[in-house]
């Protein structure tokens, strides 16, 4: 059971914008539609090189899968990265800019704020682009972001919807650039009731990072094994920064000095950075008197298994008793 304690972090971290695709898994389709003055690199996503100034309308064209009528909320947002290491566009998650160049959400627009199709009908969702006056570096990402518009009341955090987000990328040049990854700091935090490291990381530069793996290990001052190693996938979105959460997979808080070092590396860059941090007494019991993932309870669940298995044993030993008795009375 211990194994377990440690993912059910990022479920719950998740439940404040769970969306269940239950009856309305797959309701609609997004495609994007060719522009042949502004034509894209890439048939899933919008990747545009555009001139400094340039204005230009993007179409996306909605489906509706259904034979009923569904009613569809589109936004556009900027690329963000949220605890979880994941680019998204849905706007919902906050992350940790560092300074942005040029926000994409003041120079693309969609023109529509709800609309409605009836059970196939298709409709062209326009994105407007009006680009800086400069050149700029890198690339600047947002995207598209359609969301059913759920006819049910929701019950808690669980909304019943389906969505779709298509990616807008843009750029004045084709010279590449890497991302840069860097480590701000560590501290403790409680998701959930549930202890955890966040680890400040931001990408500084107009860059996706993509493809990549982050490994950490936390060592307390003074001793050499590891208090905490694991290994997850990575992303990052462009001019991002997020407070990366690292769960301690059910461990309870020990006050003193830590050193966090971690490794984040895919075929093209590899990053090794470390920084130290300090578990307070004070913050060790608050975190832990509410954490509920504990590996302490493990006795306790243990002992409570045993006494079961032995209520089951004593019950097949009268049952097995009593058949005796009613035999041996017959005979």
């Amino acid at each position: 059971m211990k194994k377990w304690f440690w993912i059910l972090p990022f479920f719950f971290l998740l439940m404040g914008n769970l969306n269940i695709y239950g009856e309305s898994l797959q309701s609609f389709d997004a495609q994007i539609q060719v522009n042949e003055s502004t034509p894209s690199t890439n048939d899933n996503y919008f990747d545009l090189q555009l001139k400094p100034g340039q204005e230009s309308t993007l179409n996306v064209l909605v489906t509706n899968l259904k034979e009923t009528e569904i009613t569809i909320i589109p936004s556009f947002n900027r690329a963000k990265t949220n605890q979880l290491g994941v680019v998204e566009y849905s706007g919902r998650n906050q992350d940790r800019p560092n300074k942005l160049p040029i926000d994409i959400e003041k120079i693309v627009s969609v023109d529509k704020q709800k609309f409605t199709l009836a059970g196939h009908e298709q409709k062209k969702i326009p994105l407007t682009i009006k680009m800086p006056e400069k050149d700029f570096d890198g690339v600047i990402a947002g995207g598209l972001y359609l969301q059913e518009e759920p006819k049910e009341k929701t019950q808690g955090n669980i909304q019943h919807v389906f969505s779709r987000e298509i990616a807008v990328l843009l750029k004045t040049q084709l010279n590449k650039i890497q991302p840069n990854l860097e480590l701000k700091k560590a501290a403790p935090t409680q998701i959930n009731q549930r202890n955890a490291i966040k680890a400040t990381l931001e990408n500084t530069n107009a860059a996706y990072l993509s493809s990549a793996r982050i490994h950490y290990e936390i060592k307390k001052e003074q001793q050499q094994t590891p208090v905490l190693t694991g290994t997850q996938p990575i992303s990052f979105a462009p001019n991002s920064g997020t407070d990366y959460l690292i769960f301690l997979e059910g461990k309870e808080f020990e006050p003193g000095t830590y050193q966090l070092m971690t490794n984040v590396k895919n075929k093209e860059i590899n990053w090794q950075q470390k920084i130290n941090f300090t578990i307070s007494q004070k913050t060790a019991a608050t975190y832990n008197e509410q954490n509920i993932s504990t590996t302490k309870d493990e006795p306790q669940n243990n002992w409570l298994l045993w006494l079961a298995g032995g209520i089951i044993f004593a019950l097949v030993l009268i049952i097995v008793f009593l058949l005796y008795l009613m035999r041996k009375k017959k005979r």
